[in-house]
């Protein structure tokens, strides 16, 4: 009676099977980087749309409200180095009355 070879009638296309799902998976990987790589670029296109319309808000804001300080601070200034005049705002006679 001859041998016959057991492990190879036994399970026939298992090896097949087995490459199969070592592609599938292997598919799948790629498929799943792919998207995971559209998504961060979509989030780093929109993470940098935002700097950039914060930045550009930002400057014009900022020259604003320096120009409105400064403005308040320089007519504190004078009103403040000139008594005279500071008197003559705080001081003034009610003519309406008479």
């Amino acid at each position: 009676m001859p041998k016959t070879d057991f492990r190879c009638n036994v399970f026939p296309d298992s090896n097949f099977s087995l490459q199969q799902r070592c592609s599938n998976l292997a598919l799948q990987i790629c498929k799943l980087a792919t998207n995971l790589t559209r998504q961060k670029c979509k989030l780093e296109k929109s993470y940098r749309k935002r700097v950039s319309h914060h930045a550009s808000n930002l400057s014009p804001a900022c020259l604003v409200k320096l120009i409105a300080n400064y403005s308040k601070n320089s007519t504190k200034t004078t009103l403040y180095s000139n008594p005279r005049h500071l008197v003559s705002l705080t001081c003034r006679p009610n003519h309406s009355a008479s």
